[in-house]
């Protein structure tokens, strides 16, 4: 990819200012705006529709490459007054990847000309005190254990005696080296030092956990590294002058990094190191960072975090006032290069409120962003599918470029789970013309332009906005919509979004939540431009990976991680269904409850009688109840007086339940699993407030099939016109 960009932002009103950062290899590309209607490409089963709006762009832009710069630290320019007459350095380590010879710094203090400072690594091969030219001042042929604390430690005295240390395990087993360091006897100011914890001046960056790391401008005595190691504090046992103690776990959620010594004046954290681990002295008791704080001084760090590429602004847009509001793209092109920086415009303030509104799942799509399974597993892909779908080739060429992050569904390259994805950085699959081999087709953002573009053919009124704008602004963001429409995987949602829906419906709104998965793994939003989510992954769920232990709540809020079902919120209490099934082979069709004649007009113009199949073709996976589905649950809060209108029928052995509901059991399994299922549920609450739910992320794929004319579309049309118009569309139920 020659020509490639990303936004500061996913959403912006209408008259509002959006940045756009691109690499480009051409000497000039040319940007217009264009409103997306309609996800697709040549290789999808539907063409990609977009027009252009007028805006004031320039005519070309000039080319130049940017690169983003993955490898999280910590750095902390020294205070220039600060005599320099020796050097100390001292760590916590647990590392979680040795390369072999690579080595990885673990603590730097480096003069800005690199003419002065101490870089103390570790490898395979054991540690090593270098001077900031790279050469080996010290070395011991004992290297820390992986997944094991250790306690590292150099000093230089101002007569140039080293001595470096490693403690490694309770035993305090260690091994104790003197050299000489020459030409250390000018006493040095610190103007424009730097500090960095877990990487040096090049980089060379650790993978691992790091804690209570100390740094001053003297040496110590080997009394003091004793007591260091035994875990009392640094400014207890060196004080504070000319001393740094940074807190790296103090405060999880902030980038900020104080300092308890007064060598520095606090130290910034770069590109987002996980946060919310346990250190050392964790005593393995509590799993609650925020009752033992103390405990949790620790941060993970891996060569690939990246949280805010860094790119420079080349393009800037602000929206005409009067932009309706939906999905739009920043459209790049040099020659016959050509990429898509997709955003959302919302309404403007003071803008009355459309009667339907569209909640684009954009956590969702971080979510999954920059997803690398289907290029670096492309074989494990063909055995779950059955066949060969091919791969898009963007997907080819992120898997060349580890620098531009992962998503919430890798894993770092210590093997570690990766629970931060943000917007701050190209992502290659949030693009209308994205090709999804789970789905055949289309998928996610470039699913959801269908019901756009299903919107826009029955002439609706409506609006769009974002996960974030219900997370800025919770139930206001839904006041005075008469009928409000999720994306098709809402998967990613905060307390405060289920709030929002929910006290949408309590006061009479209408909900239709058109998709599957959804509302199922608690998310939180981090605080800064790059609008970072987090996630903990628990154990006992569909999951790409596990949090470790002690590290399931959130370095954002500090609530527990891992699915809303385990905190008593399963989507089933708010939408009548949740997540119960997956799998990719084909999708299948409804059939019409007996029940549903309590909601006749539903299947008004349907021609769908009662035990009568229907939504059994169409594009992608050939139906309308496939890749992840949910059912329908009293046990876990479906309202009893909710409707089942239609249960699916037909799936595949490859349609499987999902671990959130196995248990050990000495009966006979039913073949197949009746909780493999899709439910379409209905259900009214005091004050006319309603909810329809299809259980489906296949669903709004289905509604497109030829051109719109089938008993899906229909159905979920019929559905829309009751909730826009009448009082209590589920009175009669």
């Amino acid at each position: 990819m020659r020509l490639l960009g990303y936004g500061d932002r996913l959403s912006v009103p209408a008259g509002g200012r959006i940045e756009f950062k691109v690499s480009s290899e051409l000497p000039e590309f040319t940007p217009t705006l264009q409103r997306l209607r309609r996800g697709g490409s040549p290789v999808h089963e539907c063409d990609l529709l977009e027009e252009e709006v007028a805006a004031d762009l320039p005519a070309t832009v000039p080319g130049r490459v940017q690169v983003a710069r993955a490898g999280s630290y910590v750095e902390a320019p020294l205070r220039d007054d600060v005599p320099v007459d020796g050097a100390g350095l001292a760590i916590w380590l647990s590392p979680t990847r040795l390369d072999g010879d690579r080595e990885q710094t673990v603590l730097s203090l480096t003069a800005p000309d690199g003419a002065a400072g101490y870089l103390l690594s570790v490898s395979a091969r054991g540690c090593a005190l270098r001077d900031a030219g790279g050469t080996e001042v010290a070395r011991l042929a004992v290297a820390p254990v992986e997944h094991q604390w250790s306690f590292l430690a150099a000093t230089v005295s101002r007569d140039g005696e080293v001595r470096l240390a490693l403690h490694r395990g309770r035993q305090s087993h260690f091994q104790d080296l003197r050299g000489q360091q020459s030409g250390f006897t000018d006493t040095r100011s610190t103007a424009g030092w730097m500090l960095r914890v877990g990487a040096g001046p090049r980089g060379e960056f650790f993978n691992g956990r790091l804690a209570r790391p100390v740094v001053a401008t003297t040496g110590w005595a080997a009394e003091a590294t004793s007591r260091l190691a035994g875990g009392e504090d640094a400014v207890t046992v060196l004080g504070t002058g000319g001393v740094s103690a940074l807190a790296l776990g103090r405060d999880p959620a902030a980038a900020a990094v104080a300092d308890d010594g007064s060598l520095t004046a606090g130290g910034t954290a770069v590109n987002r190191p996980a946060s919310a681990v346990p250190g050392p002295f964790w005593r393995c008791r509590e799993t609650d960072f925020r009752r033992v704080p103390g405990e949790y001084d620790a941060l993970h760090l891996h060569e690939d975090d990246l949280d805010d590429a860094g790119w420079e602004t080349d393009v800037v847009l602000t929206v005409p006032a009067d932009g309706a509001s939906g999905a739009y793209a920043l459209k790049i092109t040099a020659g016959e290069h050509v990429d898509r920086i997709p955003f959302v415009v919302t309404p403007s303030e003071g803008t009355p409120p459309a009667p339907v509104l569209v909640v684009l799942p954009t956590w969702t799509y971080l979510a999954y962003a920059n997803w690398r399974t289907y290029a670096e597993f492309e074989e494990e892909r063909v055995a779950l599918y059955g066949e060969r779908r091919g791969v898009d080739p963007r997907d080819r060429w992120l898997a060349r470029h580890p620098e531009l992050g992962k998503s919430l569904y890798d894993v770092h390259t210590d093997g570690s789970g990766v629970m931060y994805s943000s917007r701050a950085r190209p992502i290659v699959n949030i693009r209308p013309d994205y090709y999804t081999p789970t789905t055949r087709g289309l998928r996610h953002f470039a699913q959801d332009l269908s019901l756009l573009d299903w919107l826009d053919r029955r002439g609706e009124d409506y609006a769009v906005i974002t996960d974030d704008e219900l997370e800025d602004r919770g139930a206001d963001a839904l006041a005075g919509h008469r009928v409000v429409i999720t994306g098709s995987h809402p998967e990613y949602s905060s307390a405060r979004m289920l709030d929002a829906y929910q006290a949408h419906v309590d006061s009479g709104g209408r909900l239709m939540y058109l998709g599957g998965n959804g509302f199922y793994h608690v998310t939180a939003r981090h605080e800064g431009p790059s609008g970072a989510i987090e996630i903990r992954r628990a154990r006992g769920s569909q999951t790409a990976w596990a949090s470790g232990a002690g590290e399931e709540h959130l370095s954002g809020t500090g609530e527990p991680g891992g699915l809303w079902r385990w905190r008593g919120r399963a989507p089933q209490r708010q939408f009548g269904v949740g997540m119960t099934a997956q799998g990719f082979d084909e999708a299948s069709g409804y059939r019409r409850t007996p029940q549903s004649c309590a909601a006749d007009w539903v299947f008004a113009g349907v021609d769908v009688a009662v035990g009568e199949v229907f939504g059994d073709e169409g594009p992608g996976l050939g139906g309308a109840a496939g890749d992840e589905i949910d059912r329908a649950d009293v046990a876990l809060g479906t309202p009893a007086d909710a409707v089942v209108l239609a249960t699916s029928v037909g799936h595949s052995a490859s349609i499987v339940l999902v671990p959130d509901d196995r248990t050990i059991s000495y009966a006979v399994p039913t073949a197949p699993d009746p909780r493999v299922r899709s439910d379409i549920v209905i259900f009214g609450r005091p004050g006319g407030g309603a909810v329809f739910a299809v259980g489906s992320i296949a669903w709004s794929t289905a509604m497109t099939h030829k051109g719109g004319d089938n008993a899906v579309s229909r159905l979920t049309g019929n559905v829309l016109d009751r909730f826009r118009d009448h009082p209590d569309p589920v009175a009669d139920a």
